[in-house]
């Protein structure tokens, strides 16, 4: 028996069917395919899948420049506002990145992305303006230390100053010097707080004698000077005489004939320039109408030549017993005498014990024009274009200026 070969079964490619014969499953393929279509147009659409990169590193940079520059120093709550906002972002992020990819979305991220990139560089411009702020006051904390140190200098130039008050300056000067270095240094508010101790200071160096300076511009203390300036004048206009003006505070002798000036010479005068002549030993020059009652020329004058005057006048006197009244000098303090106008001056500093110096060459010219009788009238000053009214008017301005 022959045996007849079995065809194979035909090959089927697919053992199952792609679309469903039932129309109801039909329909739901359909529908899922287009939801699959659907969200893949709305997230290529609306972007919330894709991670926002670009802000991302925009707000990273920004936080990394606020926190790199001054806003750590100078606005260190903007900072950390900035630093919350920032980690607060990329938390956010993180749990987008742990979501399924049809869950994701960052534009909420990307929101705070934004807000954070928006704290750090308003961190940034508290500090920077704080920083101008704290510099611009340190420059004027600093500026009007200056101006206080340069109206001691315009002081002890002119005066001596006591050993407490010395002490002061001493210290306001390394204070002013410090607050330099620290201002250069962009350590504004060290600078700031250098600068008003060192005012502290010269307040306490300046203060006794700016208030002794007081009477160089007290309306009735100058109109007293004024008086016996003009008396002066007038008695030399009328006498043909000459006569001598000592003006303190300007450091100036002047020569008048018939009443007016015909030489002015550059006088140093006591050490204590701001002190009121009381008694012997106190440097002060007195201030007063004199005369000269001897000449003295070389070989009889401890200073080269010398114009004696006769101090103490009566009304000396009559001062220094009131003073003593008073309690003001010592009970057993003398009045002194031996003013003179003297040579060996031109030392460019008050120095002398209560007299009146000038260079020799101008003690000579002095000398050769005037003789024994010779009216001589000291007077503090004329109430302008001196070292002392000037200075008091200086410290008026700058306190006027510093009133709000």
């Amino acid at each position: 028996m022959r045996l007849r070969p079995v065809p194979d079964p035909p090959l089927r490619v697919f053992p199952f069917k792609l679309v469903p014969r039932r129309p109801w499953a039909r329909a739901a393929v359909v529908l899922c395919l287009l939801g699959v279509l659907a969200l893949a147009v709305e997230m290529s659409v609306s972007g919330r899948a894709r991670p926002p990169l670009a802000a991302r590193a925009s707000a990273v940079a920004a936080y990394e420049a606020a926190a790199g520059g001054e806003a750590s120093r100078w606005a260190p709550e903007a900072l950390r506002a900035a630093d919350e906002s920032l980690r607060a972002a990329l938390v956010s992020w993180s749990r987008q990145e742990n979501r399924l990819l049809p869950f994701r979305d960052y534009r909420p991220v990307a929101r705070e992305l934004a807000a954070a990139e928006a704290t750090a560089l308003e961190a940034a411009r508290v500090a920077e303006e704080l920083r101008a702020e704290g510099r611009a006051a340190a420059e004027q904390a600093v500026g009007d230390a200056r101006s206080v140190e340069e109206h001691a200098k315009a002081l002890v130039a002119a005066t001596t100053l006591p050993g407490a008050q010395r002490a002061h300056l001493q210290r306001a000067r390394l204070l002013v010097r410090e607050a330099e270095v620290l201002l250069r240094d962009g350590d504004f508010e060290p600078a700031r707080a250098r600068a008003e101790l060192s005012r502290a200071e010269l307040a306490g160096a300046l203060g006794p004698a700016l208030e002794a300076a007081g009477r160089y511009t007290s309306q009735e203390q100058v109109a007293t000077w004024r008086r016996w300036i003009e008396e002066t004048r007038a008695w030399s206009r009328q006498t043909g005489e000459a006569a001598i003006l000592v003006l303190k505070e300007k450091n100036a002798l002047v020569l008048l004939s018939r009443g007016a000036p015909v030489r002015t010479y550059d006088a140093e005068i006591g050490a204590n320039a701001l002190g009121v002549k009381q008694r012997q030993g106190d440097q002060a020059t007195p201030e007063g109408r004199y005369r000269v009652v001897a000449k003295k020329d070389h070989g009889r004058s401890r200073y080269y030549r010398a114009l004696l005057l006769d101090y103490p006048s009566a009304a000396d006197r009559e001062r220094f017993a009131a003073a003593k009244r008073r309690g003001e000098i010592p009970r057993e303090a003398q009045i002194g005498g031996l003013i003179e106008i003297h040579g060996e001056g031109g030392r460019g500093q008050n120095w002398t014990d209560g007299c009146v110096a000038l260079a020799n060459r101008d003690m000579d010219d002095l000398y050769s024009r005037v003789g024994v009788g010779t009216r001589v009238t000291i007077v503090g000053g004329d109430g302008h274009d001196g070292t002392f009214s000037d200075l008091l008017a200086r410290v008026g301005e700058e306190a006027g200026e510093a009133k709000p």
